[in-house]
């Protein structure tokens, strides 16, 4: 359940609106029983997963389904299935939390996700009776392995632009499929596969394609940089008949079911690589420890206690924000129930929708989160983080993908930013008025704001003026472009840099906040340091993105005159990172692990 107050629920305002602590949740808060479905998953992955790491990165015939099914058994594909098909239908909290036990399960993670998100989703969100009769119970035994084939050759961020085809054939009662599908994840032994194809060349549509067809075979395996252990082929169709029947959602609507899971696997990839995040700092604090140079572990060095810090404050940023938005989501969901909607998967895509710029964010955060971790802790390795035989060396390998797969970094960031303009534009978010009374006041404001007092008191205030600068430029550049604005890629990946780091900042700081009469003094301390780092790291890209996009938007006098009222919400007292990196480094080392479980 959530432990969250009543509030709005809308994307984007956390721009807008001073949230409080108890507006969120926070994983410490899970129940036992949401708990306890995490910890079956992660006995399952270290006890019957990682001994088999080997045969899975060999790709041994059969391995991926055995364990598919083994997860299958134990009722973890059955989580996101609402209860009135015979699901579980948990939260979506609990949800990420089987996600980010599955995260710990390296290469075989891929196929997990891809079963438990965007290969049967679709089919639970917007299937028909027939359809769900047919494939659902296969797919949350685990004993039906599912794909999702939406990128081609030639296409992929532009996913509309696909070349596949779908001409019906009256005789044979069926569309017939044409074309290539490219990096198809569990191409090798899935049974289904959600397919995006043309009607007639123009009308993009979805369809449930099975292996058996004929016509529907896969290529060869890629030999990729990473993720050894999963199979990603192209998927060929030629002449592939299928049966009306087999048609997902409506002809020509295709691109609803594509974006709307699509937001779904954004936000589950975070949790996910969540757990890869544990993993590397847990691996990199105990090479820290056990590795002397100078008489000394590596650990008591410096800059090395500033590697671990920064991995575990990313972790925790990373953790709180994801659950923060799952729990969005649920609430969402819930107002739609309370309101009078019956259909639960209706209920879900709308609140999807309605926070897909949150999904973004958790997809874009967390794979440069992990990026930034992976990579320093081959460096706190040494020549060993080089060497195969250690995990820091796969761990960075496997990592790179993250930022490619669920839409890319740059795509995603053009949404953010993108979306949030045209809602405003709509009237469906309040931004305009918003960024109004902002000029204003930074006309009237003379010095410094008084900073409050209490833990945290000074990040408070730097993460409301972050809120301000967000705004205040995004505004200025959207003043200035207009009906352009879409066109200013630069400018849409600077504003959602700025609107993704004041989001983590405040996840941050409201999860500490919420926690601090919970916790002994040593703890509390740790994940006030963590946001001292976040905050600090986080509003100096603020402060760049803003100068590079006011820079951009404005010249001369009137440059000078936004950097004037700019700079009246950078006027502030630089927060210590070096002696917040050493405290959480410490509190780290002395754990030996990520500590704020």
């Amino acid at each position: 359940m959530s432990d969250a107050t009543t509030r709005n629920l809308r994307s984007g305002e956390f721009l807008i609106e001073q949230a409080t602590p108890d507006q969120i949740f926070v994983p410490e808060h899970f129940d036992q029983e949401d708990a306890m479905i995490g910890q079956t998953v992660e006995k399952f992955i270290r006890e019957q997963v990682l001994p088999v790491k080997d045969k899975l990165d060999a790709q041994e015939e059969g391995i991926h389904k055995k364990l598919l099914a083994q997860l299958g058994e134990l009722g973890i594909f059955m989580a996101d299935v609402p209860e009135e098909m015979d699901g579980l239908g948990v939260s979506k909290k609990a949800t990420m939390r089987v996600a980010e036990k599955i995260g710990l399960a390296s290469s075989f993670t891929p196929a997990c996700v891809v079963q438990a998100g965007i290969g049967g989703l679709p089919i639970i969100y917007f299937g028909n009776d027939d359809q769900r009769g047919r494939y659902l119970e296969g797919i949350m035994t685990g004993t039906m392995a599912t794909a999702y084939a939406l990128t081609e050759p030639g296409s992929g961020s532009d996913a509309l632009a696909a070349k596949s085809t779908a001409v019906w054939d009256e005789g044979k009662n069926a569309y017939i499929l044409n074309g290539t599908k490219q990096f198809i994840t569990n191409a090798a032994f899935a049974d289904i596969f959600i397919v995006f194809a043309k009607v007639d060349g123009e009308k993009f549509t979805c369809f449930i394609c099975e292996k058996e067809m004929p016509g529907l075979s896969t290529g060869p395996e890629e030999h990729k940089m990473g993720l050894k252990g999963s199979s990603t082929r192209a998927l060929i169709m030629e002449n592939v008949a299928v049966p009306k029947e087999n048609v997902l959602g409506e002809i020509g609507k295709g691109h609803r079911i594509a974006f709307n899971v699509l937001n779904i696997g954004r936000l589950k990839l975070a949790p996910a690589l969540l757990g890869g995040m544990k993993n590397s700092l847990e691996d990199g604090v105990r090479y820290a420890t056990e590795r002397h140079q100078f008489k000394k572990p590596l650990a008591d060095f410096g800059l090395i206690k500033q590697k671990i810090a920064g991995a575990a404050m990313r972790t925790y940023a990373t953790e709180s924000m994801l659950y923060r938005t799952a729990d969005l989501i649920d609430e969402h969901i819930a107002a739609a129930k309370s309101a009078g909607e019956t259909d639960t998967p209706k209920a879900t895509v709308a609140a999807l929708k309605e926070f897909a710029v949150e999904c973004s964010i958790n997809k874009v955060y967390s794979s440069e989160a992990l990026d930034w971790i992976v990579d320093e802790m081959v460096q706190l390795h040494g020549g060993y983080g080089f060497i195969a035989e250690y995990p820091a060396e796969g761990a960075y390998r496997d990592a790179r993908i993250n930022r490619l797969w669920e839409g890319t970094s740059e795509v995603n960031r053009m949404i953010i930013t993108g979306t949030l303009l045209t809602r405003s534009m709509k009237g469906e978010l309040p931004l305009l008025g918003h960024i109004k009374t902002i000029s204003e006041e930074l006309m009237m404001r003379r010095g410094a704001e008084e900073i409050p007092d209490g833990l945290l008191g000074a990040e408070s205030v730097v993460i409301e003026n972050a809120k301000k600068i967000s705004l205040f430029v995004a505004g200025a550049a959207a003043q200035k472009f207009m009906m352009t604005m879409q066109d200013q890629q630069e400018i849409l990946a600077w504003c959602a840099d700025m609107i993704m780091q004041t989001f983590v900042m405040e996840s941050l700081y409201l999860r500490t906040k919420k926690l601090e009469g919970e916790r002994d003094e040593a703890e509390v301390k740790a994940r006030a340091a963590a946001v001292t780092m976040a905050v600090e790291e986080g509003f100096q890209l603020i402060e760049g993105r803003a100068r590079s996009v006011l820079a951009a938007t404005a010249s001369g006098e009137e440059l000078r005159s936004m950097m004037s009222m700019f700079k009246k919400l950078t006027r502030r007292e630089s927060l210590n990172q070096v002696e917040a990196g050493q405290k959480l480094a410490d509190f780290v080392v002395a754990k030996g692990a990520y500590p704020f479980e």
